[in-house]
């Protein structure tokens, strides 16, 4: 009966917010909690041991491309439905499984905000375990995208909100590039086609030992004369990449007759991808860095489009070094802040 009562609720509660909240609208509701890439799945024990728990975790606990070690896309955190309580209401991502014959809708639903603000709920209802393991198993990659891009429109919210005025205006005015550039970040080099801001701070370890650990992220832009869309491939990006980081990259040595600079480590594949960006066409890379005579590394991501006002290919890169840490939680933040790069 309990679980009953909790299914007419949940569909009421949903049923009542059909209209997404304008999100730059003021709100009484509280601000989400939790962490970026943790998952909150409520559902049915039954459900769950009947076989959606097989089919859930290899879609939200994939590898994510481009690390060196294998680190998940999202954490799950599995919550009963009869447990789903004031505890959990304001979790960032809820994805619900609801089973009901008098269910209100049968189908997949999306809403934001509907216990705190910052939050997606995405809910799959069927009326029985059959029905909506089917339902998932056909809407599983779109569901997952949801996830991803609403982690990834939060992250760029926080950096708005946080951002640093003068560094973002310097691009705009130099190069004709908008980026949401962090508070944090400073800048290391603005030359004709080039332009780095990094940040380097000492933090909480998270691996091998106690005490602060030094990590570094710099996120860099740059563009070229469009020629061809075969820079949109694998083999020319990096030429390119590689040419760009070995002239305005550098690290340190350890030997003063060697100079050392960043490339793209070619002993692990990098992945491509394309995607959409603010409704074009743009070029996605991922992969692990080194130094060249140095013995640094560490993940990047690129997104390349053609900015065609102008004829040219802009390219914005985010990098980390870090080796006492998981890399998720940088990569994630850069990769958003790089999906904010637009042409000005």
């Amino acid at each position: 009966m309990r679980y009953i009562i909790l299914t007419f609720l949940l569909f009421g509660i949903l049923a009542c917010n059909n209209n997404e909240a304008n999100e730059d609208s003021f709100s009484y509701l509280p601000d989400a909690v939790g962490g970026y890439s943790t998952l909150n799945i409520i559902a049915d024990e039954n459900l769950w041991d009947y076989g959606l728990k097989k089919l859930v975790e290899p879609i939200f606990t994939k590898e994510i491309n481009g690390l060196l070690n294998r680190e998940p896309e999202f954490d799950i955190q599995a919550i009963r439905s009869k447990s789903f309580n004031r505890l959990f209401q304001r979790q960032r991502h809820l994805l619900l499984f609801i089973e009901s014959k008098k269910a209100i809708k049968e189908g997949l639903s999306v809403k934001k905000n509907v216990y705190a603000n910052g939050q997606i709920i995405v809910q799959v209802s069927g009326n029985s375990k059959k029905a909506i393991l089917q339902l998932f198993q056909e809407k599983k990659s779109q569901i997952f995208k949801l996830f991803d891009s609403h982690r990834t429109l939060i992250i760029q919210k926080l950096a708005k909100v946080n951002n640093n005025n003068t560094l973002e205006e310097k691009l705009s005015n130099n190069h004709g590039i908008k980026l949401v550039i962090p508070q944090s970040y400073q800048l290391a080099i603005d030359s004709t086609n080039f332009f780095y801001v990094s940040k380097k701070a000492k933090i909480e370890c998270e691996k091998f030992n106690h005490g602060s650990c030094y990590i570094q992220t710099g996120i860099f832009t740059y563009f070229f004369n469009y020629s061809s869309k075969e820079i949109f491939t694998p083999s020319k990006f990096i030429a390119i990449r590689d040419s760009i980081t070995k002239q305005y990259v550098e690290g340190n040595s350890g030997n003063n007759s060697l100079r050392s600079y960043m490339k793209v480590y070619k002993e692990l594949p990098v992945s491509t991808k394309d995607i959409n960006l603010d409704g074009k066409y743009a070029f996605e890379v991922k992969g692990w860095w080194d130094l060249q005579n140095g013995t640094m590394g560490g993940p990047f991501v690129s997104i390349a489009f053609v900015d065609e006002l102008r004829n040219r290919v802009i390219v914005v890169d985010g990098f980390v070094f870090g080796p006492n840490f998981n890399k998720r939680r940088f990569i994630k933040e850069l990769e958003a802040i790089c999906l904010s790069i637009r042409a000005n």
